[in-house]
């Protein structure tokens, strides 16, 4: 009988792979809005000495995981150890031939979101099509697979005009995923947080923007600024938050969208509320929130996520982070029930199939689906 190996190895195995491929991430040359586009970034290793590190702004709970913890963490996740990570609600995924023919029939609406799964929209607005956190591979790494398919397929995306990059953690950066879309559309603007733009164009984009934090970039009538987020970054084998992390809001003719990528809870959304005014639509976490005490200063739960949303004072919040790759032991059906529950009249909460697409009308009080 052939033993199971075991997980330090295998986690020994990755970094040392991953070490062997990586390009470094610091030392981007960030441009200014003016500049070109199709300026031509370079990689140069950071001066002796140097060391990148980047911080919350803010933190009302700070996390006492170790590292052990996070290699424990990291090894349950690798050998899929959350045995209801897969309890999917009924018609939580969209028949693919439907789902493909409502995203045809609303390629030319002035605002429509579509969930392709976790993190991943695509968002018609403003004339534009904008990707966020793009993640379409079947595995995150060897034994995280994803429980559904990425829906609608992604070939029927005609054009794509912006990809938003919230941070550089596997489940929100594949770079395969990245470098595909680097070949289909090597014109996209490409938006990410300070010290991540080295790693950006390594999969293959020429426009690619880093932001700071309230920095944004206007393309027609789409601006896309990047806001705080509470997280924190580990991805081997850069060194721990030796890359930023940010949510995005992108504001259109139709409305203005925030886009939370992974974030806890803090202060800074009061500070985001008086900077742009309300939200039409929030994209919000709803999954991957235990166990609380290792999560809780990195992600929010679902209550949380509807206190920002509360905050921002948005029209409807959408649930997303949950329901496709097995990252944590809460069941997809109770991260769909919590969320659904957290809203209320004045604070809509809402969720999608996977592979759904929503036709926005010019209320941004929508109704909430409670389905």
């Amino acid at each position: 009988m052939m033993r199971a190996p075991r997980p330090g190895l295998c986690l020994a195995a990755l970094l040392a792979l991953a070490a062997c491929n990586a390009p470094s991430a610091s030392g981007y040359t960030r441009p200014a809005p003016e500049e070109s586009a199709s300026t031509e970034y370079r990689f140069p290793l950071p001066e002796p000495g140097e060391r990148l590190r980047f911080r919350n702004l803010d933190r009302t709970y700070e996390s006492k995981a170790t590292v052990l913890d996070w290699l424990a963490h990291a090894a349950t996740i690798t050998f899929s150890q959350y045995p209801e990570a897969d309890r999917l609600p009924e018609d939580h995924v969209m028949d693919p031939e439907l789902a493909a023919r409502d995203f045809a029939v609303s390629r030319d609406a002035d605002f429509a979101i579509t969930w392709m799964g976790h993190a991943s929209f695509l968002i018609r607005a403003g004339g534009q099509k904008i990707l966020t956190d793009p993640v379409f591979d079947h595995t995150l790494g060897p034994g995280t697979s994803r429980l559904v398919p990425v829906l609608p397929d992604p070939d029927l995306i005609e054009r794509v005009d912006a990809i938003v990059l919230s941070h550089a953690d596997q489940d929100h950066f594949n770079q395969r995923t990245l470098r595909e879309l680097a070949a289909r559309y090597p014109d996209v603007r490409v938006h990410v947080p300070r010290a991540t733009g080295g790693l950006a164009q390594w999969q293959g984009f020429r426009n690619v923007y880093e932001h700071e934090y309230y920095g944004s970039i206007t393309s027609e009538d789409v601006r896309i600024a990047a806001v705080p987020a509470v997280h924190g970054l580990r991805r081997p084998p850069f060194a721990p938050n030796s890359m930023s992390w940010a949510g995005y809001m992108i504001e259109t003719p139709q409305g203005r969208i925030y886009f939370a990528g992974d974030t806890g809870m803090g202060d800074i959304y009061r500070q985001m509320r008086g900077h742009f005014g309300p939200v039409d639509v929030a994209l919000m976490p709803a999954g991957t929130w235990a166990p609380r005490d290792f999560q809780k200063g990195s992600h929010v739960n679902p209550e949380e996520a509807m206190e920002i949303a509360g905050i921002l004072d948005a029209g409807v919040s959408i649930g997303m982070h949950w329901g496709t790759y097995p990252l944590s032991p809460e069941p997809p059906t109770e991260q769909k029930r919590r969320f659904l529950e957290a809203g209320t009249e004045q604070n809509p909460s809402m969720v999608m199939r996977i592979g759904e697409t929503i036709v926005l009308d010019g209320d941004r009080r929508l109704a909430a689906r409670g389905d």
